[in-house]
């Protein structure tokens, strides 16, 4: 089991005060969505040894652009292997049918799933569980439940806790949430909204929950964690992370820190803040 690290969500001023990363990691993204998005942007806002980013729609695991981005070969030759792999949430999911996906499903690299429409069994896509997709789930106010296993996975103890933002003043409607808490084989639900579940996780070695998986064991760890997109404008990519409130995206974050290499970035301590009021005020008095 991954250590637990110590968590927070920083402003780019803290990234650029953090140290140095002992090691920088290769992401890859897929999504359809062009380069530079919400996802990429709070990727490398929020972790502090990511080196970079390869984007695209990587959809179908056996393609060569999908290969040549994972191995660090063709177009990424000399860049190095990709450490992680984060399916987006604006794409189409039928990219991830028909047993297109499942390739994904046995890299031994940590993978990040934004979205259940891709994660789910049915329509041979990628098998991690075998609920469908809810829609017209109710948020409004503390609308998600934080399980015992999620609490110490998502940084916060167990609970309810406001996750999502209500696009209307009383309730607005998740798109998107794997419906039911069932078929899930070794993971465990993190986080769930109403009956249907926002996030889950499977260490390494565990077995996904689907028929359709390709593999009995995960060769490493899976994070799943459902993104809202509702309203769905498109899948042009304003839903990737924007629907979560801040205590949402931390948990976020501390869950990427769990399941992967990537590290968020620190708070800064109290005495660093101190140095550096000191330092701010040292330069009024040159002047």
């Amino acid at each position: 089991m991954t250590t637990r690290k110590n968590l927070t969500v920083a402003s780019s001023l803290f990234l650029v005060l953090s140290a140095a990363p002992s090691s920088a990691l290769v992401v890859m993204i897929s999504d359809l969505v062009p380069a530079g998005s919400a996802l990429e942007d709070f990727i490398t806002s929020n972790f502090s040894n990511v080196t970079e980013i390869r984007h695209a729609d990587y959809a179908n695991s056996s393609s060569a652009g999908s290969l040549n981005a994972l191995n660090g070969t063709g177009t990424h030759a000399g860049n190095g292997a990709a450490d992680v792999f984060i399916i987006g949430r604006s794409l189409s999911s039928g990219g991830y049918d028909a047993g297109d996906a499942d390739g994904w499903n046995s890299v031994n690299i940590p993978v990040v799933n934004l979205t259940s429409y891709t994660a789910r069994d049915a329509g041979n896509r990628m098998g991690w569980h075998l609920n469908s997709t809810s829609t017209g789930t109710l948020i409004a106010g503390n609308e998600t439940t934080v399980t015992a296993a999620g609490a110490a996975i998502l940084g916060v103890a167990a609970g309810t806790y406001d996750f999502l933002i209500a696009g209307a003043p009383a309730a607005d409607s998740f798109n998107g949430l794997a419906a039911g808490q069932t078929g899930f084989g070794g993971g465990d639900i993190l986080a769930t909204v109403g009956g249907d579940t926002l996030a889950a996780f499977w260490a390494a070695g565990a077995a996904p929950g689907g028929a359709n998986s390709g593999v009995a064991t995960f060769p490493a760890n899976r994070l799943l964690f459902n993104i809202d997109n509702d309203p769905n404008a498109g899948n042009n990519g304003i839903n990737d992370v924007n629907n979560m409130s801040t205590a949402g995206a931390a948990a976020l974050v501390s869950a990427i820190d769990f399941a992967t290499p990537l590290t968020s970035v620190p708070e800064p301590s109290t005495s660093l803040l101190g140095l550096l009021a000191l330092g701010f005020a040292a330069g009024r008095r040159r002047r």
